[in-house]
């Protein structure tokens, strides 16, 4: 009856340690949109377009509709993004998506709640419509 009990006990706790560990692990706060949803939103008043990446990057092409350069290596980034106004809706994009996803994690800790990251970043556009030199 013991060796019942323990063995309920551990499988519940278990069930509860995994989905707790899954639900902290796929909860990031920002949402993750591929390209072509990136470039249908890019029209929307409230959507602010953010181009994470250095100037020697973006000088060889970048997502038409982009409205600001932030290099997020540069000192200025922290300064910049304080500038913005946390109602509207920001997508972050850069290069490979590393870089934007964590502009995006630093946008939500200062009190951003509606930004997005582009997928992928600018490796994943396919289509030479969507960029700009």
């Amino acid at each position: 009856m013991y060796a019942i009990i323990r063995t309920t006990l551990f499988t519940i706790a278990l069930i509860a340690f995994t989905v707790s560990c899954n639900a902290q692990s796929t909860k990031s706060g920002y949402e993750d949109k591929k390209v072509e949803e990136v470039v249908n939103m890019s029209n929307q008043n409230n959507v602010v377009m953010i181009d994470v990446r250095t100037p020697g990057e973006v000088a060889n092409g970048y997502l038409k509709g982009t409205d600001h350069f932030f290099d997020i290596s540069s000192s200025n980034f922290a300064k910049n993004i304080d500038q913005l106004d946390r109602d509207k809706t920001y997508v972050l994009i850069c290069a490979s998506g590393a870089r934007s996803q964590r502009a995006a994690r630093y946008m939500l800790e200062q009190g951003f709640s509606n930004v997005i990251n582009m997928s992928g970043g600018m490796r994943m556009v396919r289509n030479s419509d969507y960029i700009s030199r």
